[in-house]
């Protein structure tokens, strides 16, 4: 059953381990009595919202537990747009779960209790603070492994893709007025002007939607990377390609064909855009039957579930034929691809 957002909530909003800043955060409609608690009487009154304080943060005999910053911010000019108090301490591990147990304390009488995974940004769309492409981009954003998937994600926060939505809607509504407008007053000789403008604009609205996919594809990319396999015969190369990639010796290479026997997977930053490279083990058949047919099974299904498939190959020998993996492909641009397929995965050049 969820839990009301009527009650505050408490969490140390920093993340786990040692570190020179810890912040505790409480969150509520009414919070005065946590404030007072925490703080003293004296300066809980004397706290100006949005301003920084210096305070001694006090447990329930007045003993100080530490001392920090109190900022309060009050509603709804807050994140969750409740009353929402920070308390930055020190970072300290026991020092913060002393502190957030202190808030749960004071707060029991109005039933306070610990913040869920995400909850105050929960209670930021529920208070209409950020619509939920906004709450995502939280996500995104925290999530992000590179510099390009972080200024996405930045951008969608700032509203970027949520203002591409809201235009698309208002065109879609002039539309369908326009086709109404039409249908209910044609002694108005509507119908022939009408019908030319809303092809226009039926035209223009699906190469809107067209951009607005394409840039929500490539930021799907940007947030989770593309998955590469390394497909080919033995002793050509992949598994040097991959440490040339990852610059370090991540897969054995030795003149021995079939030194790779199982799929290496390394994540690598490469302009700004992860690439999950996976070095496959060589297409091949050996006297050892299971093993040739295992290998090359994991070769194909790695091949089969990535986004693109780089294809390093021998010089072709005459009258030799090459059997492909049915995946969506990039052909090397050193090799060509062994069934000579120019198809590509698309790669918009923008990103929210």
């Amino acid at each position: 059953m969820p839990h009301s957002d009527e009650v505050p909530i408490v969490a140390i909003a920093t993340a786990p381990g040692r570190a020179g800043i810890g912040v505790v955060r409480v969150s509520g409609p009414q919070i005065d009595p946590v404030v007072a608690a925490v703080l003293g009487p004296a300066l809980a009154a004397r706290l100006r919202p949005r301003h920084a304080t210096r305070a001694r943060f006090l447990d329930a005999h007045q003993r100080v537990i530490d001392d920090g910053i109190a900022i309060l911010y009050r509603a709804p000019h807050s994140y969750t747009g409740q009353d929402v108090l920070e308390l930055q301490g020190h970072g300290g591990p026991l020092v913060q779960r002393m502190l957030q147990a202190r808030c749960l304390e004071a707060g029991r009488a109005l039933g306070a209790r610990l913040a869920e995974p995400g909850e105050f940004t929960l209670r930021a769309f529920l208070n209409d603070r950020i619509d939920l492409a906004q709450a995502e981009a939280v996500a995104d954003l925290i999530d992000a492994s590179t510099e390009a998937a972080a200024r996405s994600a930045s951008r969608s926060l700032a509203g970027e893709f949520s203002a591409a939505l809201a235009q698309l809607a208002e065109q879609l509504t002039q539309a369908r007025a326009l086709i109404e407008a039409t249908l209910d007053f044609p002694e108005e000789d509507l119908e022939e002007l009408g019908a030319r403008d809303v092809r226009e604009r039926v035209a223009s609205l699906q190469r809107s939607v067209d951009e607005v996919m394409r840039r929500a594809r490539l930021g799907a990319v940007l947030r989770d990377g593309l998955r590469v396999a390394l497909v080919g015969a033995p002793n050509v190369g992949k598994s040097s390609l991959l440490n040339a990639l990852a610059g370090q010796d991540v897969a054995i290479v030795t003149a021995h064909p079939g030194t790779t026997r199982d799929r290496i997977e390394r994540s690598i930053d490469i302009g700004g855009l992860v690439l999950n490279v996976i070095d496959t083990a060589g297409l091949r058949a050996t006297a050892d039957e299971v093993d040739s047919s295992a290998s090359t099974a994991r070769s194909r299904l790695s091949a089969r579930r990535t986004s693109c498939s780089n294809w390093s190959m021998p010089p072709p020998r005459p009258n030799a034929v090459h059997r492909s993996i049915p995946s969506r492909s990039i052909p090397s641009r050193s090799r060509p691809s062994p069934t000579g397929a120019s198809g590509s995965v698309p790669m918009p050049r923008a990103s929210w």
